[in-house]
């Protein structure tokens, strides 16, 4: 593959070196070449990889721009390259912050994520204790609508780095009291992230420490970063760093998440000797469609002045846009359809290069109806609620039936008591059971029934979906029909609902009482399933998308999607139907909202959106085209007049009788080839010791049972890394008081109660005191912990990270040797080998002097040398790259055995043992 010639301004950006630049970058015009070309500069110019960071929107978008400058960083200077780039990090803002906290604040070390879901029914369950039923809007001491006020009026404290004692009662008390509680759990969100992050860069010494390194900040998408992510970035930007911030102002759709578009409009006023370069040649879509996006784009106040320009010609003389309207929303989303299958069947359009982008999922119903209808196959990555498919539904009303909870399937919706006989009906109806799977089922339902109310039983959410899929014979179903599998990623998405509210639930705190030890949470009894029943019909059934599809599997289908959801992708043909007045723009919009944070702290006005946000959502709707759009719109919903969009109305000239459109043949776009694989090493492990275990649980999502004992591996290496770095620091092994002091700090199990973490915590005991007694002469060679590690062969990439690296190997200073604790091995130490193996290959090849590898085993006291020497590196990468061929062939080649016993999707596989 050729490297793209870049002129002009896109060039100039490349190549400026000496302040910040500022890259304006039109919808279609090659921002992502343009970074990866700038950082393969500076790497060609000698800077230190570890000095560059690149922060992108999404992690979609880390993994395009990371192998984008892969590829160009190998094309500029040769293969070898990619051995000496691994410290160069490419990821989200949320990403970099989480990495930093755990660097440079070492309490974060034991603290998880919770993601939208899991920080609700968190909330849920400390309700009672933050008294959070006082901030129901209508005062009705309800529970879901308080905690959705709270978290959308948290989101603005963190957004805006507001102080949470400036804020009014009750709000304040109950915020100052959930952000300790969310301490004494260990627990960051997504906010938080950046908000302590700001904290710890605030702080002279860990200033000092990010800025010894860092020496180029790229920020891309700069026009949606928030105050915080702002702030964020202005203390990175120390006097040896130089920023660059790439984005278009025309294309900022998250206010309402509260980005600011003043960032970018306002950059050069803010940072000193800003220099901007303007890429506004558009080269993905046609001459007419740039010019309907330029004219809306003209119309948005304060933005930069600036005109997309077109580089591809016209397609001839049928319009490259056309707008038309149809009687109702059935009959539009029937011409759709139409038109869909006239482009694949007569012009060739494979169904994948076609989009249909909505503003909100109230437009989905009429054309996934229409789409079923004319057999059109939709992608089904996040389109549609997971409740929205029958077999989470009947999944749904099992947990209200076990609980005895109303079910209700929508905002608003009567309730309905399940019986076990409708229950039954819909698994024979939904999972076509015959009447001997329904009478197994029956007496399953009954058995799970006499469980839930047990206090002596300890609750397992996900071990109970997976014996219920194991009755509906769920193995059978054929995992080479696309469709079977999306209905698989469904169950998979539901064991993921299960997992989140029982993570929370059961999580352990630090017991105030007794420093050192934690209490455990709920995890039995009728309260842990009606809890459940009511999380799933208050929140779950309208928050929890449906699954996103393998990320490896080929489905050609229509892209059926939100315009939010469509930033940064694009498609030779895009239809943006429903473009009525109360469907796009939508009606919530400038609409001023109730806050439990003072409006004069914060704008609002920014939170609650307004016309020119609506415009550019629908400009980046029209650039998401490169040959031909479809926008359309519906005189009526039912008997109801639908009133044109404003938007329709602007382009009224265009207008066309829906039955006198001509299609256009749309040009071919030639595949990049294959793009390299990316695993982590637990990933390869996990496909090597069975690939049908790895397909179910990596790619379509299947979710490990919860057991006290997760995250013990994890909490001794925690500690582990304590010790070493205290070692390290001053010169001199821990004393026994100072190893209980970091046990009580660094071991926290996430899901253990009291006697469970008491039993555990001795155990890590007895293997630290050991292994610092007994190898105090590695302690004091500690060169690093936690090493990350990338290994580049031929089409894929291992990342992984070394528990520690030793100096003076052989009692050469410089020679290193790589250690990776277990804390048990089974007694078979050579399983490991590859691992080892891997490390120290990239480590080598990175240019590290690394001679030895060994695999330590804390319960065994046994340590094995695994051979890094030139035979066993050269074997191990051929292993790499014979998984690789096969993960690229889609070969999932089930390895059953005894290992199925401990495997937990065994009842989903046909091929598992010893069911």
């Amino acid at each position: 593959m050729d490297v793209p010639v870049l002129e002009g301004d896109a060039l100039a950006a490349v190549t400026h070196r000496g302040g910040h630049l500022q890259i304006i970058a039109s919808a279609g015009s090659g921002k992502t070449e343009v970074v990866s070309q700038r950082v393969t500069r500076l790497l060609s110019d000698g800077e230190d990889p570890r000095g560059i960071v690149a922060f992108t929107f999404t992690e979609r978008a880390a993994e395009e721009l990371r192998q984008r400058i892969e590829l160009r960083a190998e094309q500029a200077m040769g293969r070898g390259v990619l051995d000496r780039i691994g410290g160069l990090f490419v990821g989200t803002i949320h990403g970099y912050c989480f990495r930093l906290l755990q660097q440079h604040v070492p309490k974060y070390e034991t603290f998880d994520v919770l993601d939208d879901n899991q920080m609700t029914a968190f909330l849920a369950r400390e309700a009672a204790h933050l008294e959070i039923r006082q901030l129901d809007p209508q005062g009705r001491n309800r529970l879901f609508a308080p905690i959705e006020a709270f978290l959308k009026n948290v989101a603005v404290v963190e957004n805006e780095l507001l102080d949470a004692q400036d804020m009014p009662e009750p709000f304040a008390s109950v915020l100052i009291d959930y952000y300790d509680t969310l301490d004494r759990y260990r627990l960051l969100t997504y906010g938080q992230q950046i908000v302590q992050a700001v904290k710890a860069l605030e702080q002279p010494d860990v200033q000092a420490a990010v800025h010894e390194q860092l020496r180029h900040l790229i920020v891309d998408e700069y026009q949606d970063v928030n105050p915080a992510q702002e702030r964020l970035i202005q203390l990175l930007a120390g006097p040896d760093v130089q920023v660059a911030v790439v984005g278009d102002d025309d294309q900022a759709i998250y206010q309402w998440r509260g980005s600011d578009v003043s960032n970018i409009v306002a950059f050069r006023s803010r940072y000193p000797e800003v220099q901007t370069f303007e890429i506004t040649t558009n080269r993905r879509s046609r001459p007419q469609i740039i010019d309907v996006a330029n004219a809306f784009a003209a119309a948005i106040p304060d933005r930069i002045d600036k005109t997309m320009n077109p580089h591809r010609q016209s397609s001839g003389a049928d319009p490259e846009i056309v707008v038309w309207h149809a009687e109702d929303e059935l009959a539009e989303a029937g011409w759709i359809a139409q038109m869909i299958l006239d482009l694949h069947d007569n012009h060739e359009v494979p169904f994948q290069d076609i989009a249909v982008l909505v503003r909100s999922g109230a437009s989905y119903p009429r054309l996934i109806e229409q789409f079923a209808t004319f057999d059109i196959p939709v992608q089904p990555g996040g389109r549609t609620g997971l409740f929205e498919q029958p077999e989470a539904v009947v999944l749904g009303r099992t947990i209200c039936w076990l609980a005895e909870i109303d079910w209700r399937g929508g905002y608003g919706a009567q309730g309905e008591r399940v019986s076990e006989t409708s229950l039954l009906e819909s698994y024979e109806r939904v999972y076509g059971l015959d009447r001997a799977a329904v009478n197994r089922t029956r007496r399953l339902l009954k058995e799970w029934k006499e469980n839930v109310s047990r206090e002596d039983r300890t609750a397992d959410l996900v071990g109970e979906l997976y014996g219920l899929l194991d009755e509906l014979r769920v193995r059978h179903w054929d995992l080479d029909n696309p469709l079977i599998v999306n209905r698989l990623g469904t169950l998979a998405r539901f064991s993921s609902l299960l997992a989140d509210y029982e993570s929370v639930r059961r999580r352990a705190r630090s017991d105030p009482d007794a420093p050192g030890e934690q209490v455990g949470g709920q995890d039995r009894g009728d309260w842990y399933y009606r809890n459940l029943a009511v999380h799933i019909t208050n929140h779950a059934w309208g928050n929890y998308e449906g699954f996103d599809g393998e990320p490896d599997f080929f489905l050609d289908a229509v892209d059926l999607t939100t315009v939010h959801r469509a930033k940064g992708l694009e498609w030779p043909v895009v239809f943006i139907p429903s473009m009525t007045r109360r469907r796009f723009p939508s009606t919530k919009t400038g609409r001023e909202q109730n806050w439990l944070v003072p409006r004069s702290a914060f704008a609002a006005g920014r939170y609650e959106g307004s016309d020119p946000d609506e415009c550019r959502l629908f400009y980046v709707g029209l650039t998401r085209a490169r040959d031909w759009v479809s926008v359309s719109r519906h005189d009526r919903v039912t008997t109801q007049t639908a009133r044109p969009s404003p938007y329709w109305e602007e382009l009224d000239h265009l207008a066309v009788d829906v039955g006198s459109i001509r299609l256009p043949d749309i040009e071919q776009v030639s595949s990049a080839g294959d793009e390299s694989i990316i695993l982590s090493f637990s990933e390869l492990a996990s496909y090597l010791d069975c690939a049908m275990q790895y397909r179910l649980r990596n790619l379509i999502g299947f979710q490990p049972r919860l057991a006290p004992e997760l995250g013990y591996g994890k909490a001794v290496h925690h500690v582990l890394r304590a010790v070493a770095e205290a070692t390290k620091r001053t010169g001199a092994i821990p004393t026994e008081g100072e190893l209980e002091r970091i046990l009580d700090d660094s071991f926290f199990l996430p899901s253990a109660n009291k006697p469970a973490h008491r039993n555990l915590k001795d155990a890590a005991r007895r293997l630290i005191r050991t292994y610092a007694s007994d190898y105090q002469d590695d302690l004091r060679r500690i060169w690093e912990t936690e090493r990350p590690f990338e290994l580049h062969l031929e089409g894929v990439t291992v990342t992984g990270r070394a528990d520690v690296i030793l100096d003076h190997e052989g009692g050469v200073p410089t020679a290193l040797a790589v250690v990776d604790y277990k804390t048990s091995t089974g007694g078979d130490l050579s399983e490991h080998d590859l691992q080892l193996q891997v490390y120290a290959d990239a480590g080598q090849r990175e240019g590290l002097d690394v001679r030895g590898a060994y695999v330590h085993d804390l319960k065994a006291v046994e340590r094995g040398t695994v051979d890094v020497g030139p035979a066993a590196i050269a074997d191990a990468e051929a292993q790499v790259l014979e998984a690789a061929d096969r993960l690229r062939k889609r070969d999932y080649m089930p390895r059953p055995g005894e290992r199925c016993r401990a495997c937990d999707v065994r009842t989903i596989c046909k091929a598992a043992k010893h069911r």
